[in-house]
């Protein structure tokens, strides 16, 4: 199904710099039906009704009521088949639940509302049948048992990392694969083949709406960067001679990538929620109300506004829609009268929930990049060349010198602000949100960028170095550092999340897993991520405790837990 803005992308509903939202034309899909209200704003009536599922399963919890699938999955050879996942899709709701299999072969999802579904299991290269019209009554337990047979392996299954280690070197290998990684897999772009010409197109069309990003930016600097990579591209992925197959495991080098993951790693659940299509959903950033609050980055100026409880996805589109402007945070404000949207090129958007208007602040600096809100009202903003203080009452920005070139942005329990240079030296900033004081810290030399920055429930901070694959522990009392060390070939850690219990969660960039840490024993354990490609770019609760996470290159938001 395809999305289309209504009419001329650009057509403005009111004039001046205070404006509504144009809206997307109306979704059809298993009777999903969206139509604007008069403003601008979309009210959906049957779109992603999920029936309360996410109030039913907590993080962490294991709290079952509703329906039961469980059972067994085996492989061609008959045997129990290990860490295959078993995905449940409510038909109507289009959430899905998403668990894996023990040593044993055997599963079981739960606390699965009464609805239609479908059901399959499958792995990278395996797939069983599957089987739609499962119609479950509310607490009903079913027993399906799932037979793997072999299939052919695709290049959107296979970890982003392993595609890069199997692409032949040449001119523009290192630039194509730092484009196709953390922001968006490759898996993303190759599903169409394209010559030298169209690969130029594409990585025009990626820099001019800025479905790139950063990376992009960073990487393509010049023409002849252009030229570079398309002709890598062209070859690799394109129709003629030196292309690559079809399938990775034709290849020589391929290996089946089975990681072995710990049987503690085999409980985690996903909890997936489809978005509108054609969006390119960013991130997922809970309100105090417990709804989502997700921006749209490279497709579609405008963001989302999903509601756990009922399922409902409320869009504030942007009227216009050209130049893409690279929405890519937002946050509700604790009134609940408005949210705060970030434009990549140093812009803050005012979106009224209830009516739609949107008013423009653009900002004394270069870029941004994450907004958050402390207990005065008053928004911190991370961004380049400095971070920044906005006062909503006065429309003022203040820029906060001593907190340069900054990346990731949140809160302490006290209210404070928290910073962490991207590039540089990693310096890590405290900003008092009564006072403005910056307290800074420098982090062990390391090379290579920084991701993001929390603070737990004890006062500690952790740090995400990026390429260097470390999670970095700060005591915030004493400014002692320690470093860990994530396992795997290039862990590339990327968003960093504290659950109820004070684990510490990451996500990897290209390796397509999910980490925890213990901070009492400094064990870490790897997690499957449910789809490859991935790129999480932070892990946010919800007042009820659930981490939330979204999924840019699948357009999917969800939550994690562990099963008991």
């Amino acid at each position: 199904m395809k999305v289309k803005l209504r009419g001329d992308p650009a057509r403005r509903v009111f004039a001046g710099s205070v404006s509504a939202p144009i809206l997307c034309d109306v979704f059809r899909e298993s009777g999903a039906l969206f139509q604007p209200w008069q403003g601008g704003v979309v009210q959906s009536h049957k779109f992603l009704k999920f029936l309360g599922l996410a109030s039913a399963v907590g993080l962490l919890s294991s709290i079952a009521f509703g329906a039961t699938i469980t059972g067994k999955v085996t492989g061609p050879d008959g045997a129990p088949f290990r860490a295959a996942f078993v995905q449940a899709r409510n038909a109507k709701t289009r959430v899905t639940v998403i668990v894996l299999t023990g040593n044993d072969g055997q599963y079981r999802v739960e606390n699965l509302p009464a609805g239609n579904y479908q059901v399959q299991a499958r792995s990278i290269g395996y797939r069983s049948d599957s089987k739609s019209g499962i119609f479950l009554s509310a607490n009903q337990n079913v027993t399906m048992d799932w037979a793997l047979q072999k299939q052919m392996v695709h290049w959107d299954e296979i970890p982003i990392i392993q595609g890069i280690d199997l692409f032949p070197e040449g001119p523009g290998k290192d630039k194509f694969a730092r484009c196709g990684s953390s922001c968006h897999g490759f898996e993303q772009f190759i599903d169409v083949r394209r010559d030298e010409n169209g690969w130029r197109d594409t990585l025009k069309d990626m820099m001019s709406t800025r479905i790139g990003g950063s990376v992009v930016y960073g990487t393509i600097k010049s023409e002849q960067d252009v030229n570079e990579v398309a002709a890598y591209a062209g070859k690799i992925f394109g129709t003629g001679p030196g292309a690559l197959p079809e399938s990775p495991a034709d290849l020589p080098g391929y290996v089946e990538w089975r990681k072995q993951f710990s049987d503690e790693a085999l409980k985690i659940v996903y909890v997936l929620y489809e978005m509108p299509p054609g969006r390119m959903t960013w991130d997922a950033n809970p309100d105090k109300d417990g709804n989502i609050w997700c921006p749209y980055f490279g497709t579609v100026n405008g963001v989302g506004r999903l509601n756990p409880e009922t399922g409902e996805v409320q869009e504030y589109l942007w009227e216009s829609q050209q130049p893409r402007v690279g929405t890519r945070s937002v946050q509700m404000t604790h009134d609940g009268i408005s949210a705060w949207v970030v434009e990549e090129g140093g812009t803050l958007v005012k979106v009224d929930v209830k009516t739609g208007k949107q008013t423009k602040y653009k900002g004394p600096g270069k870029t941004m990049n994450t907004v958050r809100e402390d207990p005065n009202g008053i928004l911190w903003v991370s961004g380049t060349p400095y971070s920044y203080r906005f006062d909503p009452k006065t429309g003022a920005y203040t820029e906060i010198k001593d907190a340069p070139a900054t990346y990731g942005a949140n809160l302490d329990r006290a209210g404070n602000i928290w910073f962490d240079e991207a590039g540089g030296q990693g310096r890590i900033f405290k900003v008092d949100y009564k006072t403005a004081k910056v307290t800074s810290w420098t982090p062990p030399p390391q090379p290579g960028s920084r991701r993001r920055f929390q603070v737990d429930a004890n006062g500690i901070g952790w740090l995400a170095q990026y390429d260097r694959g470390q999670i970095v522990r700060l005591d915030t009392e004493t400014g002692a550092f320690k470093e860990y060390q994530l396992p795997g070939e290039q862990p590339t850690p990327y968003p960093i999340g504290i659950d109820a219990n004070n684990q510490v969660w990451y996500a990897s960039g290209i390796m397509d897993t999910v980490g925890r840490l213990d901070p009492a024993t400094g064990k870490i354990t790897e997690y499957p991520a449910p789809a490859v490609g991935n790129g999480m770019r932070e892990l946010n609760n919800d007042p009820k405790g659930r981490m939330w996470f979204a999924s840019p290159g699948n357009n999917t938001v969800g939550y994690m837990y562990l099963a008991k």
